[in-house]
């Protein structure tokens, strides 16, 4: 609510300078000191009083505690368009037509303001015009905060005011009022007063009371009130209550939701107290109950400090009770999330994103984004960051949590630290850039430790062990290993690497980039290997010892740019440009394998006396030199079309462009030392964008060189066919097979065939101008959710996504995957919307889960029934509830159903 004290104290400060006038038409002064007549008025008004018996009346007690005024700050400015006439023997100053007052960034207009010194009262008022309409209605503006009236009186000695026809808002929060009576201490008395966050003059829904009390910077007080719709009274209401003051968090009951779900039955479902703990901290305790017996707890936070950080805490646990029937099985899932973003700009920086939970808590908590519902894999990470100023040095330290719900695996990352020197280049002197490749020779230095432990055996090596975790590739339930057993998989160790790289130009048009990089382990253990005859078995010696392994290797690569142009005199097609850029890059590194390097051991492995070469360091964080000499040459290819055209729609010489294909490349490389398989696979990917940016297409896939041999087929027990095979050493063009196999290849296709939809979005933050910090972060989130909201503006959009993956490996049969989702909506009118979400199953010749919601648009309110007709999650979801004027700017409305958490 507007602080109406602003007002009072800029009344008062009038009335304790005069004003210094003449007449006229269109009159225009300024104050900046009294004159002696108005002093005079000031000074003999001390003593009068108001003869009626009124709130503004003055008495001794009230005079006594009157605070002494102090000089003007700035100078008064007033103005009117009709006159401005003073009445010296009755002390009265008159501004008739559109009257206007500025004070600093005070101001005050109406169709008509009287100070009156005798009475120590000045008024102000709207006129009447010849059709009975009030215009001019005073105003008083205190920056960007409005204060509406239809007639005000103030007392500028007792600090006293009755003001009629009250309307004011701050925040999502509109006050109305027939009366308001002002004492000096600035609270309000306001009768039969309209509590609401509607802004209509009519609003759809208010809090009726006959007496409102309003504490200034403390709270609301309403004696007996009751909820009116439409001014049609409810039976909802109480004695008395308390209600937010504006711009001040207050604590109060959240109700309920309500609707029926198929698994768990009917609901009670958010329902608890929010506790606005201050300004800076809010809790929400809230619960759900299901008629079949389940029940659930959350609890969430939010904390924002100004100019520093904000962030949201939220934990959930879910206790359920026959999800499938006939099974009374008990399943306690939970889940925790945490955000934290710093604001602040300095050398540090801390940030969280923490996400994780039970496996099946997506499954059985399904949200409203299905897509969350379907995901499997879920990151989790703290860290903290910072620069030591005036040296190149930075660093970061974190932890991390990898979790897969399907599968169970854990990876956590505890403790993660990483030191980084930023790129420097020695032989470059002064500020000038560098123009020779001796002054762009750079290098810099990355030193990462981390502790992993993970409940993922590292996997069996193809023969007999003891004695160390190699059995086999399983993943062992967190429940199962506890704490203490995670950690005692724990692998760690520190990797310092150092890159060296400079450029150089070769016959103008190649760039020729050569550089070297350096690689350091250590680990604090290392493996020994030994065979033992009498358990014909691998034994693994876990040896505690610093070790120390280290690997380099160099490389080059040519760069270019080449250009075609084919220009039409054709009016349509004017030109097509393609440009092409090759680039062909060579590396080199030893075989640290080898006995000299002292990394592999050569040990027996079976019975027969056969042999492998095995590292110290299998399995370890940060993996082991790599075995094998290497020289290879990488080759790549890209390609981007456009052609430029002219329409008759235009309507200036100058033509459009237009992309044929973004890219179009492929890649692969040749090692020459390598005793087989040379040449890698081939790779080769496209995207493109058609029908006016319409539809978006890409593709990639991979190019097998190799040809297969068949060895046999077979069937196991449950009937499933197996193929014995072998990948042989010979291109499939030498024996008249083509280019090679295509093993796996994808095509995603993606479209919105209502351009209307797109436009609005990229225009959507220009025309709402600056935002607050909170509504930064809701709009961020309408952003990432499209589907969860209604946009009445957009009469109709369609939006589908085609995906199809494709993977054959030689004999094997073709693994061919499709996946359709579509989503659209229609508004009926200007206040209905349907929309709706689906897809389709190809391997079951099915739908998936399906959405239907109806949405209505009631201005400050929101209704909207959700259904879903079938599948695991079937339900429906009747909600109406106010939302926030954020919304109302942006003409969309959320979609809340009953799986919104």
């Amino acid at each position: 609510m507007l602080k109406l004290k602003h007002l009072f104290l800029f009344l008062l400060w009038i009335s304790a300078v005069g004003l210094n006038v003449s007449y006229g038409q269109k009159g225009n002064n300024a104050i900046s000191q009294p004159d002696s007549l108005a002093q005079n008025m000031v000074n003999d008004s001390t003593q009068s009083s108001i003869s009626s018996a009124d709130s503004l009346s003055v008495s001794a007690d009230s005079l006594a505690r009157e605070k002494e005024i102090g000089d003007i700050e700035t100078t008064i400015q007033y103005s009117a368009v009709d006159s401005i006439r003073m009445d010296i023997p009755n002390q009265i100053v008159k501004l008739y037509g559109d009257a206007k007052i500025v004070y600093g960034k005070i101001e005050l207009t109406a169709a008509e303001i009287e100070i009156n010194y005798s009475t120590q009262i000045i008024s102000a008022k709207g006129s009447v015009d010849s059709l009975g309409n009030t215009r001019g209605k005073p105003v008083f503006q205190d920056g960007n905060e409005t204060f509406e009236t239809d007639d005000m009186k103030y007392n500028f000695q007792s600090k006293k005011a009755i003001i009629d026809g009250v309307v004011t808002q701050q925040g999502d929060a509109v006050l109305q009022g027939s009366k308001v009576f002002k004492n000096q201490y600035d609270e309000l008395f306001i009768k039969d007063a309209k509590y609401t966050t509607c802004n209509l003059a009519n609003p759809h829904f208010h809090i009726q009371s006959s007496k409102l009390k309003v504490i200034p910077g403390n709270k609301v007080i309403s004696g007996p009130f009751h909820i009116k719709i439409k001014d049609i009274p409810t039976p909802i209401g109480f004695a008395f209550g308390m209600f937010p003051v504006p711009k001040k968090k207050v604590s109060g009951v959240i109700f309920p939701s309500y609707g029926e779900e198929k698994r768990r039955g009917f609901f009670l479902k958010n329902g608890g107290y929010y506790f606005a703990v201050n300004d800076y901290v809010d809790l929400q305790l809230t619960g759900e109950i299901y008629s079949k017996g389940s029940w659930g707890l959350s609890a969430a936070s939010s904390y924002n400090k100004r100019y520093s950080y904000t962030g949201r805490f939220s934990a959930r646990y879910n206790n359920q009770t026959g999800l499938t029937e006939g099974d009374s099985t008990v399943i306690n899932d939970f889940w925790v999330n945490w955000s934290h973003s710093p604001k602040s700009k300095g050398s540090s920086r801390f940030s969280a994103s923490v996400n994780a939970g039970s496996s099946t808590y997506n499954q059985n908590n399904p949200t409203a984004d299905l897509r969350n519902t379907l995901n499997q894999d879920f990151n989790s990470s703290v860290s903290y960051s910072t620069t030591f100023k005036g040296t190149p040095f930075s660093m970061n330290a974190s932890s991390r949590l990898q979790q897969n719900v399907n599968t169970g695996l854990v990876n956590l990352l505890l403790p993660e630290l990483s030191l980084n020197m930023s790129r420097i280049y020695p032989f470059k002197f002064g500020a000038t850039s560098a123009k020779n490749w001796i002054q762009k020779i750079s290098f810099s230095w990355n030193m990462n430790s981390t502790n992993r432990a993970s409940n993922k055996a590292i996997g069996s090596p193809g023969f007999p062990v003891v004695g160390y975790n190699l059995e086999n590739d399983t993943i062992v339930p967190v429940s199962a290993l506890g704490l203490a057993g995670l950690w005692e998989r724990a692998q760690n160790g520190v990797r310092h690497q150092i890159p060296i790289s400079t450029s150089m130009n070769m016959f103008k048009f190649i760039t020729f980039s050569p550089s070297f990089n350096y690689s350091e382990l250590w680990y604090f253990k290392e493996l020994n290997y030994r065979w033992i005859d009498e358990e014909a078995a691998v034994k693994v010696d876990t040896v505690n010892k610093f070790s120390r392994a280290f690997q380099y290797s160099g490389s080059g690569s040519f760069n270019t740019r080449l250009y075609g142009t084919l220009n039409f005199k054709g009016e349509k097609i004017q030109a097509i440009r393609h440009v092409m850029i090759p680039s062909v890059s060579m590396s080199f590194s030893p075989d640290f394998s080898d006995e000299k390097y002292g990394y592999y051991q050569d040990v027996q492995i079976d019975t027969l006396g056969n042999t492998r070469r095995l590292s110290k360091y299998q399995g370890f964080v940060y993996g082991t030199p790599s075995a094998g000499q290497n020289a290879s040459v990488s080759f790549a290819l890209s390609n981007n079309v456009e052609m430029k055209v002219k329409t008759k729609k235009d309507t200036t010489d100058k033509a459009r462009k237009v992309v044929i294909f973004d890219n179009i490349s492929l890649n692969s490389s040749y090692n020459f030392l390598a005793d087989s398989f040379q040449l890698a696979p081939v790779r080769i990917s496209a995207r493109t964008k058609i029908f006016n940016k319409k539809l978006d297409i890409s593709f990639n896939s991979t190019l097998d060189p190799y040809i297969y041999q068949l060895d046999s087929i077979y069937f196991t027990s449950n009937g499933d066919k197996k193929v014995a095979q072998r990948r042989r050493n010979i291109y499939a063009w030498d024996i008249g097979e083509g280019f090679g196999q295509l093993t796996q290849a994808t095509l995603a296709l993606g479209m919105s065939l209502n351009p209307k939809a797109r436009d609005k979005n990229n225009k959507r933050e220009e025309e709402l101008g600056p935002l607050s910090a909170e509504e930064e972060l809701q709009l961020e989130f309408i952003k990432n959710n499209p589907e969860l909201y209604v946009d009445f503006s957009i009469p109709w959009d369609l939006r589908f996504n085609y995906n199809v993956s494709y993977r054959k490996r030689g004999f094997e049969d073709a693994d061919i995957i499709q996946a359709l989702t579509f989503s659209g909506s229609i508004t009926f009118t200007e206040k209905w919307n349907m929309s709706f979400s689906s897809g389709f199953d190809f391997e079951s010749l099915a739908f998936t889960q399906t959405n239907f919601n109806i949405s209505r648009d009631l201005h400050c309110w929101q209704m909207n029934f959700s259904w879903v007709p079938f599948g695991r999650y079937q339900s429906y979801y009747l909600t109406i509830n106010a939302k926030s004027s954020l919304l109302q700017d942006l003409k969309v409305n959320k979609q809340r159903s009953w799986f919104d958490n």
